[in-house]
């Protein structure tokens, strides 16, 4: 192999393997979001997703959790401000699972999976019914 071809070669290999560790990243890094207080939003226990009219990954996340047989409660900011505001709300789409004690057991920012919040649901003692893939 020529100089040249393997210059290239190793050009390539290092194109890819920066956007697989891109791409894996973005799969699996969560922001953060400071822990938010919904003492004050007498929330029923089950999936609360605050959500804006304009997010589009509001809607990915809302269609995901649609197959769970789970209540599910939106809460949107164009129509209620003020509790994003008691609860300290900072982006969204947040979705949030609360226990039967109106706890919050898991605060999960961004677009996530079924999987990911049936194992929070579990967590606070909340049965999915639709578990078709294993946890």
């Amino acid at each position: 192999m020529s100089d040249t071809m393997f210059r290239v070669a190793v050009v390539v290999a290092v194109v890819a393997a920066a956007l697989a560790i891109g791409f894996l990243l973005r799969r699996w890094q969560w922001s953060s979001h400071p822990p938010i207080d919904t003492s004050q939003l007498a929330l029923p226990a089950g999936i609360v997703v605050f959500t804006s009219t304009e997010c589009a990954n509001c809607k990915r996340v809302l269609a995901t959790l649609g197959g769970l047989d789970v209540p599910i409660r939106e809460v949107t900011h164009e129509l209620e401000p003020a509790s994003f505001e008691a609860a300290g709300v900072e982006a969204v789409p947040l979705t949030v699972v609360i226990d039967s004690d109106g706890s919050v057991v898991a605060q999960l920012p961004g677009v996530v999976s079924a999987r990911r919040v049936k194992r929070s649901l579990r967590s606070a003692g909340v049965a999915a019914a639709a578990d078709g893939d294993a946890l």
